[in-house]
């Protein structure tokens, strides 16, 4: 027993794993670059899209979750940007994004 892997949740309780670290991988710790899978605020964004056709975001394009969360999905070609103003940005599902909800 003292050679298997143990955990400490946030309350504080011990549980032993009985799985190889390589196993006991969730997709949450996937990276994002794997094209095949999106992190969950990058889900949400692609079902709101999916939902809405498209969205207008504005204000500065600074450093926040959102902003960070559609550079990433921009990068994956999940989605793209269109620039309407110094403070108003376009959002639009694309094609690999639909594909990936589809999964």
């Amino acid at each position: 027993m003292a050679d298997e892997p143990v955990s400490i949740d946030y309350t504080g309780h011990a549980t032993v794993n009985d799985k190889p670290e390589t196993e006991q991988m969730s997709e949450l710790d996937s990276p994002a670059t794997d094209h095949g899978f999106a992190l969950p605020q990058q889900r949400l964004l692609l079902e709101l899209l999916n939902m809405s056709g498209e969205i207008a975001v504005m204000g500065a394009q600074d450093d926040t979750l959102l902003w960070t969360t559609l550079r990433e999905c921009e990068s994956q070609g999940w989605v793209s940007l269109v620039k309407l103003s110094d403070t108003a940005t376009t959002i639009r599902l694309a094609k690999a994004g639909r594909d990936l909800l589809s999964n």
